[in-house]
């Protein structure tokens, strides 16, 4: 589906936007047509498709077609890529940016730095983050870290403190506990049940010197690592401190609706800080925002700085100088900066978050506060994922609803996560 630019509202408001909104350009009769495909929320999709029309309006010669694809999405570029027909622009996320990379599936965009995409405001070690073997293959839209967001007033309601960045595992645990019989809500629970998230999981092991991948693209962890996770989301599941399988079976990842929080089953979420945007917009709760539990005494930082996501090229793209243009206005254009601000995180340029600030209500002020707070406290950015490690995350999902569920012991939940996870690098 495709529309001109008078029918863009009411193609982002419907947001079916499974489809397109088509932006023509001004003046020349041969334009560079470019395609730029993301996933996200009502608000990016409309944050995006602003910032698209005000490019087109200030730049001749670029026709733009803006495409939001949330179901599905990296199953569908995967089938474009095979096809020889996606995106000249297209979002990735770390998770997913170096398995694609290794596809082939993305332009080096080193012979467009420092012109005509000026990074220098934000220096290269946070360009590095969407590097992949000494090469530039994106261009990251901002900075965020994990984040777990609680609801505040609930804490207050049952008189138990909430976690901050002092809180290990162990004290989240029994916080949660209490504060589900404290409360004694039907059907609500402290925690969310995060086992079966591999960003979550990343952070506990990191925190213990393993991670999910080695330097070299092999597995980065154990099973008793495995086993170590799956036990503690058991142990708090058992005694009431998160909410059940059924429950966490319909919230397989970090997406804002699905949560047990945002749908009011849960205090807390496990998730990335640039997201407590959406979900305040989106729930009348006071929310806030902290760091997910340490790894205790003498343990190493679990988190680090990591960019949202991030614009890539398109290997076959017809008109790459067209195409990193318009990145650099995404980028760069105060304009767009301040349309944009804080929904795919903070603004890589020191710059551009003091630009942004007075722009900001308390939820999106408070992902900018978070991530100058957090700066002490970050490990190094983990080493590039191999190629296939996209995947993981779905096998997380399967050996550890199968643990909840009680369909296997967490030995075999462990000893299949190890099974899958090799077979698939």
């Amino acid at each position: 589906m495709s529309a001109a630019i008078g029918r863009r509202s009411v193609l982002a408001g419907a947001l079916g936007l499974a489809g397109a909104a088509v932006i023509p350009a001004v003046g020349r009769a041969e334009a560079a047509r470019l395609r730029v495909v993301w996933w996200g929320s009502d608000d990016r999709t409309r944050r995006t498709l602003e910032v698209l029309k005000l490019y087109q309006s200030r730049v001749e010669g670029t026709e733009l077609l803006g495409e939001v694809s949330n179901a599905e999405y990296f199953p569908k570029l995967a089938t474009q890529l095979v096809g020889r027909s996606a995106p000249d622009i297209f979002q990735l996320e770390p998770n997913s940016f170096a398995d694609f990379v290794q596809r082939g599936a993305a332009l080096p965009l080193d012979d467009f730095l420092p012109k005509p995409i000026d990074t220098g405001g934000f220096g290269r070690d946070l360009l590095d983050l969407c590097a992949l073997d000494g090469k530039v293959w994106g261009i990251p839209h901002g900075l965020n870290s994990f984040g777990l967001m609680y609801d505040a007033s609930v804490f207050k309601t049952a008189g138990v403190p909430p976690p901050d960045d002092k809180t290990n595992w162990d004290d989240y645990a029994e916080r949660m506990v209490e504060l589900t019989r404290a409360l004694g809500r039907d059907q609500y629970w402290g925690s969310c049940d995060s086992s079966g998230y591999s960003f979550a999981f990343q952070v506990w092991l990191r925190q213990r010197g393993a991670d999910l991948f080695t330097a070299d693209r092999a597995l980065g962890f154990g099973q008793e690592h495995a086993a170590d996770w799956f036990a503690y989301w058991d142990g708090m599941r058992r005694r009431g401190g998160c909410v059940p399988a059924d429950v966490a079976a319909l919230s397989p990842d970090s997406t804002i609706s699905l949560m047990p929080l945002m749908q009011g089953k849960a205090a807390t979420s496990l998730a990335f800080s640039n997201q407590i945007v959406g979900m305040q917009a989106a729930t009348t709760a006071p929310l806030a925002l902290t760091m997910y539990p340490n790894g205790g005494a003498g343990a190493k930082p679990g988190q680090f700085y990591r960019p949202a996501s991030c614009w890539s090229i398109y290997a076959r793209c017809k008109a790459p100088e067209a195409a990193a243009g318009f990145i650099a206005f995404f980028l760069n254009d105060p304009e767009a900066v301040k349309v944009l601000g804080v929904e795919r995180g903070v603004p890589m340029s020191p710059a551009m978050r003091e630009l942004i600030l007075p722009t900001l209500d308390p939820a999106q002020r408070a992902t900018v506060d978070y991530v100058n707070f957090i700066a002490d406290k970050v490990g190094p950015y983990p080493p590039p994922p191999p190629k296939g490690s996209q995947q993981f995350g779905r096998l997380m999902k399967r050996a550890a609803d199968a643990v909840a569920f009680g369909n296997a012991s967490i030995a075999d939940g462990a000893a299949q996560l190890i099974a899958d996870a090799r077979a698939i690098l």
